[in-house]
């Protein structure tokens, strides 16, 4: 008896990534743009979104279904200007995105319910001014590392030229975008996280993560020096 074919991913095709890459070359005709998106791109990424939601079953995310494979398409198209087509498939990248953004709501929905569950203390000692001044540069610093974030994105073909790095500081600026929960771990555990996203080897991710801090600490000397986070990325 013959085999049974194994099922492609007949959903996002080769039409799928060339809509894609049209999309992004047509950045002024806004009405060609909508209709390439609303008839290849959209229907791809649902059906895209809703295996990897049933797949990951993201139980803390307090969303229903529908909200949640919404929000996730939504994270998709934003992330569209992302896809650089020599990087490979845009159906493995915006798997592994999706996968990404799902692991880390799912995180950050179980942070804040275990925040929810912890007791409120008042501190009648509280120096207001200091936590005031402590805000604003806790806000100059997010900033900063979301304008850090974006030029290591918008540069990363020119940063890592081999497609194993491509792929690991993908995931790790993922991780990044994601901080607000990165205190959960410690850095044994981030690299295991991302050695399992992206299946490569510790000395992998050791080997990008040293140019990406590289990159970090030249650029925060600058933000120190001048104090401003509106800096020429």
């Amino acid at each position: 008896m013959a085999k049974r074919k194994k099922k492609s991913n007949v959903y996002f095709t080769k039409i799928t990534d060339m809509a894609i890459s049209a999309y992004n070359k047509i950045e002024d005709e806004r009405f060609k743009r909508e209709k390439i998106y609303l008839r290849f791109i959209y229907p791809a990424f649902m059906k895209l979104a809703e295996n990897l939601i049933n797949k990951v079953k993201p139980t803390y995310i307090d969303s229903t279904f529908v909200d949640l494979q919404s929000d996730l398409v939504t994270y998709l198209t934003e992330r569209l200007n992302k896809f650089k087509p020599e990087s490979g498939k845009a159906f493995s990248y915006y798997t592994r995105t999706s996968f990404n953004y799902l692991i880390a709501e799912n995180q950050k929905a179980y942070a804040k319910l275990k925040l929810n569950l912890k007791e409120v203390n008042i501190d009648e000692s509280r120096n207001i001014l200091i936590e005031m001044h402590n805000a604003d540069m806790r806000e100059n610093l997010k900033e900063f590392m979301d304008a850090y974030i974006e030029f290591c994105y918008e540069n990363l073909n020119y940063i890592f030229t081999n497609p194993v790095d491509i792929h690991v500081a993908d995931s790790v600026l993922h991780i990044f975008e994601s901080r607000e929960n990165i205190e959960d771990f410690n850095k044994k555990s981030l690299y295991i996280f991302i050695r399992e996203r992206t299946g490569y080897a510790t000395t992998n991710i050791t080997r990008v993560v040293k140019v990406l801090k590289q990159i970090y600490d030249e650029r925060f000397i600058l933000f120190e020096q001048s104090n401003h986070v509106n800096l020429p990325f």
